[in-house]
């Protein structure tokens, strides 16, 4: 989706968004509105991250983890179209502090946030921490 003059962005806030893939994602949201026919045809995202859900099996504390969108790619802002996503909800205050303890690191334990919620302790850890090695035995060829 391209941004012309014919589409308008609205305010932007945390959201927690579900696509229509099931995943979970949480980022600053802006709506992205048809200028002439006030529909709303997509969402600009900054700072995507995906959200991970973990459950201890023996003390059942459930800990949250934040991992990037796409991990080939840099990009800290895009947009995605209306169509993808089912829904959207307002993430509960110690999750929006953990994500952005990961995406705005300020001080020595920048990137640890590690929030209490109320089911459980949230552990707002940016999630993979470890890229894999790029070798010519697990690189993905591309055809024409």
């Amino acid at each position: 989706m391209s941004l012309t003059h014919k589409h308008n962005l609205k305010e932007m806030a945390v959201k927690v968004l579900i696509n229509t893939l099931g995943q979970h994602l949480i980022a600053e949201v802006k709506q992205v509105e048809n200028k002439e026919t006030k529909e709303i045809v997509g969402y600009w995202l900054s700072q995507p991250r995906m959200v991970f859900y973990n459950q201890d099996q023996e003390t059942q504390e459930i800990s949250v983890n934040f991992g990037p969108y796409c991990l080939v790619s840099n990009e800290s802002e895009f947009s995605v179209r209306a169509d993808h996503i089912v829904a959207i909800l307002e993430p509960r205050e110690d999750v929006v502090t953990g994500w952005q303890g990961v995406v705005y690191p300020q001080g020595p334990d920048a990137g640890e946030g590690v929030v209490e919620g109320e089911v459980a302790e949230l552990d707002a850890t940016e999630a993979p921490e470890e890229e894999p090695e790029m070798n010519p035995e697990n690189t993905a060829e591309t055809t024409d």
